[in-house]
């Protein structure tokens, strides 16, 4: 139960009149110096709602605790002044009635006034240290921002660009979803759609978003957490926004040095668990290439392995070359490649790999032409496994190498 403290005389007839209209909501203490007001406002700021002053005209030195009351006063510590005072005194004690003192209570009042009197002031200290904090949270490169239970903004410590109107100094962010601000709609859908499951479900969430304004790309971390009544219901949400474009690009940079091959610039081994983790159903039919480069041996024995390294780096230029954007070229180790091909059938995996075989010609080292074996096979929907396919397109390459060397 929060505090009140009354200061007044030492026949405390003004503690015992806020006790009996306000007693059975707070809890009042008597005091009659105003160091020990002072003291217990310096100790215990947050556990007082309201000091109340009776008759100040005549509690000595009075003024030392508006002084300090007035001085203190803040986002942190917000403690509203009250007098209390009777006819005799009311002429002396109004003239009290100023800055840090917000209102003036009667003795005989009802205890729903003195109660109304003593909310209203609490309410108008808080709004004020309210509006110091909102102050207080621009200077954070951080964006907090609160919203009710219809996904509307109440509150938000600063505007930023990706805003329609953020420039302007008559526009209001309050009273607004994100589908009536944002420049970038598709983001704004997702933010309200993500504003409606936390109301409804009560859970919070984080996630990154990616912003593209004016060619300048940027990434924000959004931390949303439900603010809920009492009964558990939301009564709204409350939002941090971090700017996290400089980890987010260095995080995307060590991910694609971990999924990508040194030597050849293309995926590496440990992507094909990556890759299988985003095929979808739209994918299919999936069809899948096994490469492997012929008399690599060769190269490097004549003519060392730095040739054998631009050797292998030309066999990824042909399939650049002749396949799709969409591939996924992944080199598995040594001179063998995995490609996949989403949303490719056999037919057309059969043509790609005739226009591979084809290019070859164009490509040599050294006066030695390239040679590169290929194998496919083509998954048409979800059941059969990548590995089972890729079985029957390393068994198709081997049988394409075993052919080449026949002729040679």
């Amino acid at each position: 139960m929060k505090q009140i403290i009354v200061l007044g005389t030492a026949d405390e007839t003004g503690a015992a009149f806020i006790r009996e209209m306000v007693g059975d909501t707070y809890q009042v203490a008597a005091l009659t110096k105003t160091e020990q007001v002072i003291q217990q406002l310096d100790e215990n700021s947050t556990e007082i709602d309201a000091v109340v002053i009776h008759k100040p005209s005549v509690v000595p030195d009075v003024d030392t605790l508006l002084s300090y009351v007035h001085l203190n006063n803040s986002v942190i510590f917000a403690i509203p002044l009250l007098i209390l005072t009777e006819e005799d005194y009311y002429d002396a004690d109004k003239a009290y009635l100023k800055d840090p003192v917000l209102d003036i209570i009667y003795i005989g009042e009802s205890s729903e006034i003195v109660k109304n009197r003593i909310r209203l002031a609490s309410q108008i200290v808080n709004s004020a240290s309210f509006s110091e904090f909102a102050g207080m949270l621009q200077v954070l490169p951080s964006l907090i921002y609160l919203k009710d239970a219809k996904g509307r903004y109440v509150f938000c410590s600063q505007y930023w660009h990706h805003l329609e109107h953020y420039n302007d100094p008559d526009w209001t962010i309050v009273g607004k979803t994100d589908m009536e601000i944002r420049k970038d709609i598709e983001n704004a859908r997702r933010a309200y759609e993500s504003d409606l499951r936390i109301i409804k479900n009560g859970k919070g969430t984080s996630y990154v978003i990616e912003e593209n304004e004016d060619g300048q790309q940027e990434f924000l971390q959004i931390i949303k957490e439900p603010l809920k009544y009492e009964d558990g219901r939301v009564r709204g949400i409350i939002a941090l926004i971090n700017n996290v474009t400089e980890q987010e690009l260095l995080k995307r940079k060590l991910e694609k040095m971990s999924f990508t091959d040194e030597l050849t610039g293309m995926y590496n081994r440990a992507y094909m668990d990556v890759f299988r983790n985003t095929i979808t159903g739209t994918d299919y039919p999936i069809s899948i290439l096994s490469a492997d480069c012929d008399n690599l041996k060769l190269v490097n024995d004549r003519f060392g392995h730095m040739v054998g390294d631009e050797y292998i780096r030309m066999a990824v230029t042909l399939m650049k070359t002749e396949l799709p954007e969409s591939s996924v070229i992944c080199r598995m180790g040594g001179d063998e490649f995995m490609v996949f091909l989403p949303r490719t059938n056999e037919e057309t995996a059969k043509a790609y790999l005739k226009s591979l075989h084809e290019a070859e010609d164009m490509f040599r080292i050294r006066n030695l032409k390239l040679s590169v074996s290929f194998g496919s096979a083509t998954i048409n929907e979800p059941g059969e496994t990548l590995e089972s396919a890729i079985v029957r397109s390393d068994a198709e390459m081997y049988k394409n190498k075993q052919e080449r060397k026949a002729k040679m």
